[in-house]
C-alpha cells in the first residue's frame, strides 16, 4: 500500500469514527437537526403570510437565509465537541506515538463535519424551498446552487472557531456550553435572525454571507458585477456600497483560513504535552 492509499485509509477510518460517535449522540439530533427546524417551522407560520414587496416575496423568504446560516453555525459545537472529545479519551496521546499524526487527525475531523454539514444543508433546503416553497429569484436552480454553496463555504468557516474552542476546552460540555456564547450571540449581532440597522454587523461573520446569500439568490443581483449593499433592516431600499459582492465571499474565505490556521496551531500548543 502506497503512502497516500494508506494517508487517504486512515483519514477515512477517523471520519468514519467520528460520524459514527457523532450519529449515537441523541444531542447531535437536537442541536444540529431539532432548534433549525423548530425555528423555521415557526418562522413559517408566523412570517409567510407577510409580504414585503409587490412580487410576492415574503417575510419567511427572506428568513430562510438566517436559518441556513443558524444551521451551518453548528459546526463550531460540532467540531469543538469532537476534537475535545478527542482529548478526554487520551486518543490524542496514544497517537502521538504512532504513525498516524495530528494531522490526519485535523483533516478526518474536517472531512467528517463536512459530511454532517451537507446533510444539514440538503435537509433544510429540502425543507425550505421543496416543502415550504420559500422563493427565491426567478427560481432559477443555478442560483439555489450557488446559494447552498455560499452557506456550506461559511459553515467550513465556523469549524475553526470549534477548534480553538477545543483547545480550551476541559469537557465536551464545556466546549458545548463555550461554543453556545459564542455562536447565538453572533448570529443575533449579525443581523442574519433579526434585522437591524448597527455599525456592529460588520464585525459578525454571518452578516457577510447572509448579505451576500440575499443578494444573490432572492434579490438576483449579479456576484461578479453588482455591489455589496449597505445594512439595513429593509435590504430592498438598501443603497449599495463600492465593495464587490464577490468581496463578501472573499471575507468568508479569509475568516476559514485564518480561524483554521490559528485554531490548529492553539489546538496543538494547548495539547502537544498532554
Amino acid at each position: 500500500m502506497s503512502f497516500l492509499q494508506q494517508d487517504f485509509h486512515i483519514i477515512n477510518a477517523i471520519a468514519t469514527k467520528n460520524l459514527k460517535i457523532k450519529l449515537r449522540n441523541r444531542q447531535t439530533y437536537l442541536y444540529s437537526f431539532g432548534f433549525p427546524l423548530l425555528f423555521t417551522i415557526l418562522f413559517y407560520f408566523i412570517f409567510k403570510p407577510i409580504t414585503v414587496t409587490i412580487s410576492g416575496i415574503t417575510v419567511f423568504d427572506m428568513a430562510v437565509s438566517g436559518m441556513l446560516i443558524y444551521t451551518a453555525s453548528f459546526g463550531t459545537i460540532n467540531a469543538a465537541t469532537s476534537l475535545t472529545i478527542e482529548k478526554e479519551c487520551l486518543t490524542l496521546t496514544r497517537l502521538d506515538t504512532t504513525p498516524v499524526g495530528r494531522a490526519r487527525i485535523f483533516i478526518g475531523t474536517l472531512l467528517s463535519e463536512s459530511v454532517f454539514l451537507i446533510v444539514q444543508l440538503v435537509l433544510m433546503f429540502t425543507i425550505s424551498y421543496g416543502i415550504f416553497g420559500a422563493q427565491w429569484y426567478e427560481k432559477n436552480l443555478n442560483l439555489l446552487l450557488l446559494g447552498f454553496f455560499i452557506v456550506f463555504i461559511f459553515g467550513l468557516s465556523t469549524l475553526g472557531i470549534g477548534i480553538i474552542i477545543s483547545a480550551n476546552a476541559k469537557s465536551a460540555s464545556a466546549a458545548v456550553g463555550l461554543s453556545m456564547m459564542y455562536v447565538m450571540p453572533i448570529l443575533f449581532l449579525s443581523g442574519s435572525i433579526i434585522p437591524f440597522e448597527s455599525p456592529i454587523v460588520y464585525l459578525c461573520p454571518p452578516f457577510w454571507i447572509n448579505q451576500l446569500y440575499q443578494q444573490v439568490v432572492i434579490l438576483g443581483d449579479d456576484l461578479w458585477s453588482d455591489t455589496l449593499r449597505f445594512n439595513s433592516s429593509n435590504i430592498f431600499q438598501a443603497e449599495f456600497s463600492s465593495l464587490p459582492l464577490w468581496g463578501s465571499f472573499i471575507i468568508i474565505l479569509g475568516i476559514l483560513l485564518a480561524t483554521t490556521l490559528i485554531g490548529i496551531k492553539l489546538f496543538q500548543k494547548k495539547t502537544l504535552n498532554q
